[in-house]
């Protein structure tokens, strides 16, 4: 999140909830309060980078961004003179929503030192290094974004990428966000939106000849975010009763099949050497990296029986890790 996108986000708030800031105008936000309502966040939070710009508040900055939050969020937000702004329309896209809503946990996240004794959170995923709405609508309206990359080992063997790219989608995995971009060089390429990304610049050039891109056809057969040329196929796995009904609650894939049910649904001790206590389940997926990462997490409470070569896959990352404690 960048503090100009804090901003803009700020003067949304103030002006669809005036009363929250101490705003008691009839629905109307005269300049002036709108700019000490920014100055006091700005106070509050005066050692905090990420609010340095929120004292810039002329009423030409504030013009400049209510343009930017018109085209964002489809909001239609007036003017009325001697009266101030008002919110007449609001309606958000299913994206930016999504991004709207992680903006509270990534603040919640952001002040979890001062707030600690309130709220105990998991860290927000919301990338500090980007400003996602450009991005969303430079997927939309079809423009290049420049990308300077610097990948980590298991990325390219850190390699540093340059180029032009058409941005095709926005995926959210692992408490990571990715872009998923295209160029001839490269093809269909994952940049994660982390500290890898060293400059990213939504251009306003357009897209010569666009490629059409569907995300759910193409993550159909993959686990996380990593496409491979690996063939997808069905995998069978074995679960334990205690976390069959978990995995049947929050499925591996959306691919997974019941194969049968344990025996013994419920058993007070936990006998692994028990086959009454297995289940079994299948998942349409590329046995991939990311496959290997999800199933160990899974600890001993699952186990790949078949194909062969996906079992043994398992057992070779088991049997290295096992050399390790020898």
């Amino acid at each position: 999140m960048t503090p100009e996108f804090l901003r803009r986000y700020y003067i949304l708030r103030i002006i669809s909830n005036p009363k929250v800031y101490g705003i008691e105008k009839n629905g109307y936000v005269p300049l002036d309060d709108l700019q000490n309502a920014l100055d006091q966040l700005r106070v509050d939070n005066i050692d905090d980078p990420l609010y340095d710009k929120l004292n810039q508040s002329s009423q030409k900055t504030i013009k400049r961004d209510l343009d930017k939050i018109k085209s964002y969020y489809q909001t239609i937000i007036l003017h009325k003179r001697n009266y101030g702004y008002y919110l007449e329309g609001y309606e958000v896209s299913e994206a930016l929503k999504e991004v709207y809503e992680k903006t509270e946990l990534y603040l919640l996240h952001h002040h979890a030192h001062s707030w600690k004794d309130h709220v105990t959170i998991a860290r927000s995923s919301l990338s500090s290094y980007i400003d996602f709405v450009p991005l969303i609508q430079a997927i939309e309206q079809q423009f290049l974004v420049e990308i300077t990359y610097h990948g980590w080992y298991d990325d390219n063997g850190f390699e540093t990428i340059t180029g032009f790219f058409q941005p095709l989608h926005i995926k959210e995995i692992n408490k990571a966000w990715y872009l998923i971009a295209h160029n001839d060089a490269y093809g269909i390429y994952a940049f994660c939106l982390d500290d890898r990304i060293k400059s990213l610049e939504v251009t306003k050039r357009p897209i010569k000849k666009p490629i059409a891109f569907n995300p759910k056809a193409y993550f159909k057969n993959v686990i996380g975010i990593l496409k491979t040329d690996t063939k997808a196929e069905w995998i069978y796995i074995q679960v334990a009763n205690h976390h069959f009904k978990y995995l049947e609650s929050n499925p591996l894939h959306h691919s997974q099949k019941i194969v049968s049910r344990p025996k013994e649904a419920e058993t007070e001790s936990l006998d692994y050497k028990n086959s009454n206590i297995w289940g079994e389940i299948k998942i349409y997926v590329e046995p991939n990296y990311e496959f290997l990462m999800d199933i160990l997490k899974y600890n001993l409470w699952v186990k790949v029986v078949s194909p062969i070569h996906v079992k043994n896959y398992v057992k070779h990352h088991l049997d290295l890790i096992i050399e390790y404690y020898k």
